[in-house]
This record gives structure tokens, C-alpha cells and sequence, in this order.
């Protein structure tokens, strides 16, 4: 009997780990057919560049005007593999005059992966190294987006003969102790290495909704079809997983290593530049619109503000945050102009038109 009990469990075993080879095959088949027609879109649109730098290649996007006014250089936030499709909305207005320039760090989009540690340094000197083998020559305008700031700091601290400008899109708000609860880890973890495995295998489709949001109602089918193909790139690789480890370090000796310049800079505060009611309100209500719209199981946000008192609290604590850290960072990296553009930290999704517009006023003043 229980040699008959045994046979029978390693029959069903047999069979549960067949149907697993026979699932998991078939996802990687649809995988790759998927990924080669995607491929072939994005380079329709102009958005497939790889450029060897040595041990590997970066992806370098190039759009706008060849010998344009300025060559300005976007520089994404952390794990946005996407950010050259979803910023093009916002720099429609720059690439009529100027070129402008994405390169995707290791591991994001077409960037090929890497073990190395993503260090602020040597993020900066594959940047760098990027647009000099792409043929790109400074000086740059940087355009950097939230953790992109520090990299820009950085950038033009040690290089400030390469750096025309910088405009930060809400870059984040570096201080002596960013990111402090952030755990600082040298090294990528088993399970995270497992994870990218699992995505290279065209897992990763399954799951894709839970970490990447529809774009918002100003974006178009196809725009959200190149997003996820770009995003779907990224959650495969180790590269994006070592900088989230190192975030705090890297935001840290950022700000320490800052050297105050005269280079003009213009520093857009989005997600802490609410100063009026109409400011808070709007936000709210674009908040659940993207909740609705992702089917997100949460409660939708407060979208009227009748108590003076509430709403005078919530105005003051966003001012003292502004004057508690986003002026002294300004007044640390020098030369920088704060403009407030109330709302979401992806402002360039939300307010695309009136985030290009404040760039190119700032791009026009430049000699």
C-alpha cells in the first residue's frame, strides 16, 4: 500500500513539474515573440541606440534637432527604464530647437546589465562615456528627474567645463541625511537576482501592472504600449537593484561632495510646491483619477478643502519643507532658481506642456 501511495505522489509530481516546464517554456516563446515586435516599434519611434562603452553598452535615445541650440541630456529617476517615452511629452517643445539626449544608466531599457556597483561615480562616468562614444559633444544641459539630481550634482561638481545648465525636474531633495531610512546594501541579494531571472524568462508580463501604472489620460495607447516595453527591459536586470541599494549613500555624498558654481540652474519643486488651495485640490482630484484608472485599492483623496485651519496646516508644512531643505540646496549647489509647478512628483506626466514651457523660458535666457 504505501509503496502504491509513494508511486502515485511521484506520478503527480511528475506531471505538476511537467505542466510547470510546459508553462514556463511557453511564457518565454510568447516572451520573445512579444519583445521582438516591440523592439521593432521602438526603433520605429527612434528609441533603440545602443552605444559600446567598454564592458557593455548603454542605450542612447536621440531626438529633436541635429546642431541644435543646446544639447540637453535627460537623466532618469530611479528604476524609470521608461523615461524616454514618458518625458517626450514634455520636451515636444525643446526638440524644436535643440537636441535632446536620453541615456539610460545599466540595466534600464536597452542598457545592458551589470554586476558592478552602481556608485555615483561610476554611473557619472558611464554617462559620460556614453555621449562621448555616441559622438555627442558638450557642453550638456542636464535634465535631471528625482534621483537624477544627485547624479547631475555630481556631474557638474567634478566636470563643470562639460555642464552649460540644469534644469531638475523635481529632483529629489538632497540634504546631509537623504534617504537615511533607506538600508544601505553592498551587495544584490539572492532572491533579487532570482526575481531578474524569473523576468527574463517573461515572467515578469504577469506582474507588470503591479509595479508600473497606466500613464494618465494624456497619453496615448501606443505611448503606454512603448512604456511597458521599456519597463519590461529593466525589471530583468541587477543594475537597477544595486542603486536602489546604494540610494542613500549616493544622495548623501552627492550633496556633501557639492561644489558651489555659477553654472545656471533651475530647479522645478513639484510634489513640495503647493502654495494655494487651487494647488492642493487639483492634485487631489488627478490623484484619483490615476487610482481609478488603475484599478488601485485605495481610498480616493480629499478633494475640497473648506477647513481654513487643515488647509493652512498642510500649505505651512509644505513651505517649511521648502525652506527647511529645498532653498538651502539651492543656495549649496549655486546659482539655482526655484520654481514652484504644484504636483506630483512625475510632474512631466502630469503637467507636461506647462513643465516643457518653464524649461524652455529658463533655456531661452541662456547666452
Amino acid at each position: 500500500m504505501a509503496k502504491k501511495i509513494r508511486k502515485i505522489a511521484l506520478y503527480i509530481l511528475f506531471v505538476l513539474v511537467s505542466l510547470l516546464v510546459l508553462f514556463v517554456l511557453g511564457t518565454f516563446i510568447f516572451h520573445k515573440i512579444k519583445s521582438k515586435q516591440e523592439l521593432e516599434l521602438l526603433k520605429e519611434h527612434g528609441y533603440y541606440n545602443p552605444v559600446f562603452i567598454g564592458e557593455y553598452s548603454l542605450n542612447v535615445a536621440v531626438f529633436g534637432k541635429e546642431d541644435g541650440a543646446h544639447t540637453i541630456v535627460g537623466l532618469a529617476g530611479l528604476g524609470m527604464g521608461e523615461f524616454s517615452v514618458a518625458e517626450r511629452q514634455m520636451t515636444a517643445c525643446l526638440e524644436e530647437e535643440n537636441l535632446v539626449v536620453f541615456v539610460d544608466r545599466a540595466g534600464y531599457g536597452f542598457s545592458d546589465d551589470t554586476n558592478h556597483a552602481m556608485t555615483l561615480s561610476y554611473i557619472v562616468e558611464d554617462y559620460r562615456k556614453a555621449l562621448q562614444n555616441a559622438g555627442i559633444d558638450g557642453p550638456y544641459i542636464l535634465m535631471p528627474h528625482s534621483i537624477g539630481g544627485a547624479y547631475a550634482n555630481y556631474w557638474v561638481s567634478h566636470y563643470p567645463e562639460e555642464i552649460e545648465a540644469i534644469v531638475f525636474v523635481d529632483g529629489s531633495q538632497l540634504s546631509a541625511n537623504a534617504f537615511e531610512e533607506e538600508e544601505v546594501r553592498e551587495k544584490v541579494s539572492f532572491g533579487d537576482r532570482m526575481l531578474a531571472v524569473l523576468a527574463k524568462l517573461g515572467l515578469s508580463r504577469y506582474v507588470l501592472h503591479e509595479y508600473l501604472y497606466r500613464y494618465p489620460d494624456n497619453y496615448s495607447e501606443e505611448e503606454q504600449y512603448l512604456g511597458d516595453a521599456l519597463y519590461l527591459l529593466t525589471m530583468d536586470s541587477v543594475a537597477p537593484i544595486s542603486e536602489a541599494n546604494l540610494l542613500a549613500r549616493n544622495a548623501q555624498e552627492a550633496f556633501s561632495g557639492i561644489v558651489t558654481n555659477e553654472v545656471p540652474k533651475l530647479y522645478i519643486c513639484a510634489s513640495w510646491g503647493f502654495s494655494s488651495k487651487e494647488d492642493l485640490e487639483e492634485y487631489q482630484k488627478w490623484i484619483n483619477r490615476q487610482i481609478e484608472i488603475n484599478d488601485l485599492d485605495l481610498p480616493l483623496r480629499q478633494t475640497e478643502f473648506e477647513d481654513e485651519e487643515q488647509l493652512q496646516e498642510i500649505l505651512d508644512n509644505f513651505e517649511n519643507s521648502r525652506k527647511e531643505t529645498i532653498y538651502p540646496y539651492a543656495e549649496k549647489m549655486g546659482n539655482c532658481q526655484v520654481i514652484c509647478l504644484a504636483g506630483d512628483h512625475m510632474i512631466y506626466e502630469q503637467k507636461p506642456v506647462e513643465c516643457g514651457q518653464l524649461i524652455k523660458e529658463f533655456i531661452d535666457t541662456l547666452k
